[in-house]
């Protein structure tokens, strides 16, 4: 389990218990080859990446980014793989109740850069709109700036993104 610094747990406390989406950026130094539970090995190159969910369950967004900023807990969701070889560089998040993380992934894919490392990461069970999403993990190797970002999803989600930096090693 990572040891969090007091900014690390004051940003955690910031979070929102209500229900929402969010999207986890993490950065990946070197690429390496990860099993990813039974969906696969995959070769991660080096960048940011964007994996995207939703947190309609008890806790809301505060529970599930505090269970996946620290990385605690048995691994269960094909985020978990991936955090264990990655840097956080922070989170965006907006309070809902709608879920959005396949409007997010669909909108992150059609940016510059964008790719899939991992298909079907985090969307083995999406069903949007009768179509499943190629992921809910995307990669950007020549990296993205988180201005971009938070102001890409607001304009598609009529509402201001919140992002939070939360750097790993801080």
């Amino acid at each position: 389990m990572l040891d969090l610094t007091q900014h690390q747990q004051n940003e955690i406390i910031a979070i929102p218990r209500q229900t929402g989406t969010y999207a986890l950026h993490l950065w990946l130094s070197h690429p390496q080859w990860v099993q990813i539970g039974k969906l696969g090995e995959f070769n991660f190159p080096p960048g940011d990446y964007l994996y995207i969910g939703s947190a309609l369950g008890p806790g809301g967004l505060q529970a599930r980014l505090r269970r996946h900023l620290r990385g605690e807990g048995r691994h269960h969701w094909h985020i978990d793989w991936l955090r264990a070889i990655t840097d956080v560089v922070g989170f965006y998040y907006l309070a809902t109740n709608s879920q959005n993380e396949c409007q997010w992934s669909q909108a992150l894919l059609d940016c510059p850069g964008a790719s899939v490392p991992a298909p079907r990461f985090g969307a083995s069970d999406c069903r949007n709109s009768g179509q499943s999403c190629a992921a809910h993990l995307v990669c950007f190797e020549s990296g993205i700036h988180i201005d971009r970002v938070k102001k890409h999803l607001s304009e598609i989600c009529g509402s201001d993104v919140i992002f939070r930096r939360f750097t790993s090693d801080s």
